[in-house]
């Protein structure tokens, strides 16, 4: 699979989730990605409280999938 792993990380995403959701919650953050480390930023601190309030989980177990483990 090509692409960044926070890209790789977002089509997962959006195929575990629905369109609505993706697009409100997930499509809005950005990545920075370096070796060994990924941030992500959210444009507001709502976005930011309810992504990792309600979808944390879910972009940590398909990053851990994407990095085999």
């Amino acid at each position: 699979m090509q692409g960044s792993l926070w890209q790789q990380c977002l089509v997962r995403l959006a195929n575990e989730l629905p369109e609505q959701q993706f697009n409100t919650w997930i499509r809005p953050l950005q990545a920075v990605e370096t070796e060994d480390l990924l941030k992500l930023l959210a444009p507001n601190r709502f976005v930011l409280d309810w992504v990792k309030q309600h979808y944390l989980p879910d972009i940590e177990q398909s990053l851990s999938t994407l990095e085999g483990g």
